[in-house]
């Protein structure tokens, strides 16, 4: 993790603070990538009696909550253990979240009023709390919070928070209104990063792992990012003693404050999803000081999550959208880290799932514009499909990868970003498993199924995006020159191959098609599917050559075969296509020395795609034909 480049940022935020007080930077937003989310308050009110006050409860609210107001609520996040830091934690499992409120906080709170000057403050929670533990009181506020969460939708149940709010007097006061809240948002946000676990941690005169420095005193605690959890003995160094785990891990009380700082930031303002997987964004400037330029990439990067807010549903392919726009940066003056992770819901420790260092916007260029432009223009994705009876037309996109490589997404993702090779065989056998298990579904499910031409499709594309990164070895120099066969009737024409749609597709596509052994092999597979045209147009709708295919399952030897009886077939009912056949025999039988070194996934590959782009290559039907 590039914690100084997440310090530079803390202390950018620390330059841009102002005023703000000392508790003030240790309050969290509950839902830093949700713009708007509900806070559900359980609402009293006080009234001034002689030296006491009269209490009642009132109601529970709902108060919208965004990034201007989340402050008030005084949230912390804390232990799964021992609750969060204040009352504020999030809505969720009634029973749990009040008794720990009443019976734990509530009642540590006021112990620990008993022993401070602070009079206003206990005289408020001392009385709230025994109003809450009179059982009537009790039942009654668990009750109406109990009928509130029913109310809400499953989303409102796991984005939103439980808190208090207090009506004093007729005036309004949240938890951040009182000093003893105060107070212990600031102990939190230094005390626990030395103290955890009834273990104190920390090292004298030695050297921060941030700033690099000798300091009088290092934090063992401090990280705001738990990379593993420090309460299991085989989890710290020092022969299991958690007091030595200021040795993995030693940070200064300045370098923890501007540390949480720029987690703070990260976690409200560049964090997001890429196709299911969270990930945090980490500017980093070519010169690590450089705070201006720092400053001006963190506002870019922020307006572009803002308008993905604003506008995300006018906006296509949402998760590429983001490094779309950092792509149109015309230098590169700042870098990202791009951090991938996976957080224990108990723990919360995070559990690094890859990183990516020190990506610049022309690497975004190159693979979310400049690449994916020239793949695009392949009249072959143009009007491809369609969506509600709507033609669209297929363009690249990461969540192509993620059809394919669901799997091992982030390793293909690794392999892209840094411009690694990726070998053809293990492209193909991701093309097939998927090519495979939609097969299968279609003949066994009446659910949908996505049509093999579309997968094929997407395949097709993923495979001319690596080709031109030059992620996967292929023959860009391959021409091939076809020899002119002239139809010999008018009947052919009807039910014939235009021999220059074929050549036209395959000059079109010499990457796909980049040797005489796959394009015979994808000539066979257009020379089946037209056997089972014949065969569906024969026998009322009957294919039982498809039988033969085994599900796509194949290899270069059941090609062969095949090909003989696909043939002998043709012949029976005598439809050969004598343009197709012609090129089968030279590009599939000629060659067949080179398609038995071919593996069965590439093998079954190319025969599916020329299954599927069969009807490509016919001549249009006439009126009578039709």
């Amino acid at each position: 993790m590039q914690d100084q480049a997440i310090v530079q940022l803390g202390k950018l935020q620390l330059s841009t603070l102002g005023n703000k007080k000392p508790y003030e930077l240790f309050i969290q937003n509950m839902f830093p990538d949700k713009p708007n989310y509900d806070m559900i308050l359980a609402v009293f009110l006080l009234k001034s009696k002689n030296d006491d006050y009269q209490i009642s409860f009132d109601k529970v609210d709902i108060l919208p909550v965004n990034k201007n107001n989340y402050e008030k609520f005084a949230y912390r996040k804390g232990s799964a253990r021992g609750g969060d830091i204040t009352f504020t934690t999030k809505f969720g499992d009634i029973d749990k979240k009040y008794n720990t409120l009443v019976n734990g906080q509530f009642k540590a709170l006021v112990e620990k009023l008993k022993k401070s000057v602070n009079a206003h403050d206990f005289k408020v929670f001392s009385t709230v709390y025994n109003f809450l533990i009179v059982k009537e009181n009790y039942e009654e506020v668990k009750s109406q919070l109990s009928t509130v969460y029913e109310t809400l939708s499953k989303e409102q149940k796991l984005s939103s928070g439980l808190s208090l709010k207090f009506v004093i007097n007729d005036e309004e006061f949240y938890l951040a209104d009182f000093v003893i809240i105060q107070q212990i948002l600031s102990a939190s946000g230094t005390e626990e990063k030395s103290e955890k676990y009834n273990v104190v941690s920390e090292g004298k005169n030695q050297v921060c792992s941030i700033c690099l420095e000798k300091k009088e005193v290092l934090h063992g605690f401090a990280s705001p990012f738990k990379y593993a959890t420090v309460d299991k003995p085989g989890m710290v160094s020092g022969f299991f003693n958690q007091k030595n785990n200021w040795k993995n891990y030693p940070i200064c009380t300045d370098c923890s404050l501007t540390f949480e700082l720029g987690r703070t930031y990260i976690a409200n303002n560049l964090s997001s999803y890429f196709y299911g997987n969270s990930f945090y964004m980490i500017p980093k400037t070519l010169i690590s000081k450089d705070l201006n330029k720092l400053k001006n990439a963190t506002l870019r990067i922020k307006d572009i999550y803002e308008n993905l807010t604003k506008d995300g549903q006018k906006i296509k392919q949402r998760e590429d959208y983001i490094w779309q726009m950092i792509a149109e940066e015309e230098t590169d003056y700042f870098n990202l880290n791009l951090l991938f992770y996976e957080e224990n819901p108990t723990t919360k420790a995070i559990k690094i799932k890859l990183l990516l260092e020190e990506i610049v916007p022309s690497r975004f260029r190159k693979l979310f514009v400049e690449v994916p432009t020239i793949v695009n223009s392949n009249p072959l994705y143009h009007n491809s499909y369609s969506i509600k009876k709507e033609l669209q037309s297929l363009t690249f996109n990461f969540g192509l990868l993620k059809t394919f490589f669901n799997e091992s997404f982030l390793d293909i993702v690794q392999k892209v970003f840094m411009l690694k090779n990726i070998s053809a065989e293990s492209v193909y056998a991701k093309f097939m498993l998927v090519i495979r298990e939609n097969y299968n579904k279609s003949q066994t499910s009446d659910g949908y199924v996505e049509m093999t031409y579309l997968t094929v499709l997407k395949a097709h594309l993923v495979l001319a995006y690596f080709q031109h990164l030059r992620l996967t070895d292929y023959n860009p120099n391959f021409n091939l020159i076809m020899e002119e066969i002239k139809e010999s009737s008018n009947t052919e024409n009807q039910k014939g191959f235009d021999p220059s749609k074929i050549q036209d597709f395959i000059k079109g596509n010499n990457g796909f098609l980049d040797s005489e052994a796959k394009v015979g092999v994808f000539l066979l597979g257009s020379l089946v599917k037209h056997l089972l045209n014949v065969q569906h147009h024969e026998l009322n709708g009957g294919t039982p050559f498809e039988k033969k295919l085994k599900g796509y399952n194949l290899n270069p030897s059941d090609l062969q075969s095949i090909y003989h009886e696909a043939y002998g077939k043709l012949r029976q009912y005598e439809s050969v296509p004598l343009t197709l056949i012609s090129y089968v025999n030279e590009y599939f039988v000629l060659n067949v020395h080179k398609i038995q070194k071919m593996s069965n996934n590439e093998a079954s590959f190319y025969f599916v795609a020329g299954l599927q782009f069969s009807d490509k290559f016919k001549f249009p039907k006439s009126e009578e034909s039709k």
